[in-house]
């Protein structure tokens, strides 16, 4: 065998190792508390928006653009679907009780569930499920990603994009709201 290839493939093999990937379960490297001065005070404006919501539905995303690149090109062409905020999600709503929507939302409220959000290079953020309301003609957008550990909630603001800290999102996010599957 040649040893310029068994080289690349050991360099490949150790990279791979070290290398963060959404392969697995995350690619997330939070930790990092928000920060005073700018981050904390959005959280907590729109953790009061949040709090007022109702008649909330949630919609799954679509395949990963990325990760199943055939599967959301099929999807594109025969399933039901909507844009928004950069991404699509199916047009029928998922099934989540009303008690989960709250706990969900109840969560976002908590200020000790969000981090600074941190760079991801590999992840592709894709949201697993997006809830969506209105207040009078704003609509508000709370998208969740599973593979990046990450919140972005959306007004007629902007977008506030923050990382889920660790106890949230497997203590109880994960738990009351299953990893979507977009296999439609």
């Amino acid at each position: 065998m040649n040893p310029a290839v068994v080289s690349k493939a050991l360099l490949a093999l150790a990279a791979a190792a070290l290398l963060p990937s959404c392969a697995g379960p995350s690619c997330w490297e939070g930790g990092i508390p928000l920060r005073s001065g700018g981050e904390a005070e959005a959280q907590a404006h729109a953790a009061a928006e949040v709090r007022a919501a109702t008649n909330v539905t949630v919609y799954r995303g679509l395949a990963h653009p990325q990760n199943e690149k055939a599967l959301f090109q099929r999807q594109l062409k025969t399933v039901p679907h909507f844009y928004s905020h950069g991404f699509n999600f199916f047009s029928k709503p998922a099934d989540v009780p009303a008690a989960t929507v709250q706990k969900v939302l109840h969560l976002y409220t908590e200020p000790g569930s969000h981090q600074a959000l941190s760079t991801k290079d590999l992840c592709h953020y894709h949201p697993d499920y997006a809830f969506v309301w209105k207040t009078g003609t704003q609509e508000h957008v709370l998208q969740i990603c599973y593979g990046c550990h990450e919140w972005r909630y959306f007004c007629e603001r902007g977008a506030l994009c923050t990382d889920i800290n660790e106890p949230a999102y497997f203590d109880k996010l994960t738990k009351w709201l299953p990893k979507s599957t977009a296999k439609e």
